[in-house]
C-alpha cells in the first residue's frame, strides 16, 4: 500500500504545483498588463500636450503679430490683420495633425492589446480570445500596418515599423496558435522592440518641438517688455512681474520625455523577461515596470 500512497501524494503535489504555477502566471500576466495600461496613460497625455502646446503657441503667435503690427502711414488706423481670434475651440492642428495622432495612439493600443492578450493566455485553452471590439480594433491596425500607413521621425523604419504592427495585431486577433505566454512572449518580443522603438522617436522629437515653443513664445514677451520699458520706463518692472507669471501658467512645459521613454524599455525588458520564464512568480522586470509607469503617469498627469 506504501507505494500507492506515495504515488497519489506525488500527483496531488504536482497538481497543486501545476495550479500554483498557472495562479502564479496569471498574476504576473496581470500585472504586467497593468504596468502597460498606466504607461499607456502617461503616453496619451503627452499626446495631448503635443496638440495643447501647438494650440496656445499658434494663439500667441497671432496675438503677437495683432500686438506688433504698425499703423496705416496714410490714415492712421491698425490694418484689420492679421487676425485675432479669441476663441479657445478654433485651433487647428498643423504640426500633430488629428489624423497623425490618431495613428500615434493606434502604436500604444497595439501594444496594451498585446498586454490584454498575454494575460488572456493564462486562463487556459477556453479563453484565448480577446472581446470582438478588441479584435475590430487590433483588425483595423493590421489593415493600416498592410498599407504602409504608420511612419516614424527616424529615418528607414518605416516598413519594419508597418510589419511589426502586422505581427502583434495578427497576435492579437487570434492567439491560440500559441500554448502558453512564454511561446506568445518570445515571438513578439521583436515586434515590441520595433514598436518602442518607434514610439521613442516620436517623444523625443515632441521635446523638442514643446521646448522651441516654450523658448519663442519668452522671446515674444521679452520684445514686449522692452516695448513697455521704452514707453514707461521703471513702471514696466510691474509688467515684468506679471508676464514671468502669465509666462508660468500659458506655457506648456516640456515633460521628462527621458523617463517616459525609460518606461518603454521597461515594457520590452518586461516582456523579456515573460519570454524566460516557466511560471511567473515574482518577476523584478515586471515590478520595475509598474514602478516606472506609475510614475511616468503622475509626471504626465501632472503636467497637463
Amino acid at each position: 500500500m506504501k507505494p500507492i500512497f506515495a504515488l497519489i501524494a506525488a500527483i496531488t503535489s504536482f497538481s497543486f504545483s501545476a495550479c500554483a504555477g498557472l495562479t502564479q502566471m496569471q498574476d504576473t500576466a496581470a500585472k504586467f498588463d497593468q504596468g502597460v495600461h498606466t504607461v499607456s496613460t502617461a503616453e496619451m497625455n503627452l499626446f495631448t500636450q503635443v496638440q495643447a502646446a501647438e494650440c496656445s503657441r499658434n494663439f500667441y503667435v497671432q496675438g503677437f503679430d495683432f500686438a506688433t503690427v504698425p499703423r496705416d502711414k496714410t490714415t492712421g488706423k491698425y490694418p484689420e490683420r492679421p487676425p485675432l481670434d479669441l476663441r479657445s475651440n478654433t485651433c487647428v492642428h498643423l504640426e500633430l495633425t488629428d489624423e497623425q495622432l490618431a495613428l500615434r495612439q493606434k502604436l500604444m493600443q497595439t501594444i496594451t492589446l498585446y498586454a490584454d492578450a498575454i494575460q488572456t493566455l493564462t486562463n487556459g485553452t477556453s479563453d484565448t480570445n480577446l472581446s470582438d471590439e478588441a479584435k475590430t480594433v487590433a483588425g483595423k491596425i493590421k489593415d493600416l500596418g498592410t498599407q504602409q500607413k504608420f511612419t516614424s521621425t527616424e529615418v528607414g523604419v518605416g516598413a519594419v515599423l508597418n510589419a511589426a504592427l502586422v505581427t502583434i495585431a495578427t497576435m492579437v486577433i487570434d492567439h491560440s496558435s500559441y500554448k502558453d505566454v512564454k511561446s506568445a512572449a518570445t515571438a513578439m518580443q521583436t515586434p515590441i522592440t520595433n514598436v518602442v522603438k518607434a514610439l521613442k522617436a516620436e517623444n523625443s522629437a515632441d521635446a523638442i518641438g514643446l521646448a522651441s515653443k516654450a523658448d519663442g513664445l519668452a522671446n515674444e514677451m521679452r520684445t514686449s517688455l522692452s516695448a513697455a520699458r521704452d514707453n514707461t520706463g521703471a513702471a514696466s518692472f510691474l509688467d515684468v512681474v506679471s508676464t514671468r507669471m502669465a509666462l508660468d501658467s500659458l506655457i506648456v512645459t516640456p515633460p521628462n520625455v527621458a523617463q517616459l521613454n525609460a518606461t518603454l524599455d521597461a515594457v520590452v525588458k518586461a516582456n523579456d523577461a515573460l519570454a524566460h520564464s516557466t511560471n511567473g512568480g515574482a518577476i523584478p522586470e515586471i515590478a520595475d515596470l509598474i514602478s516606472r509607469a506609475q510614475q511616468a503617469s503622475t509626471l504626465f498627469n501632472a503636467s497637463k
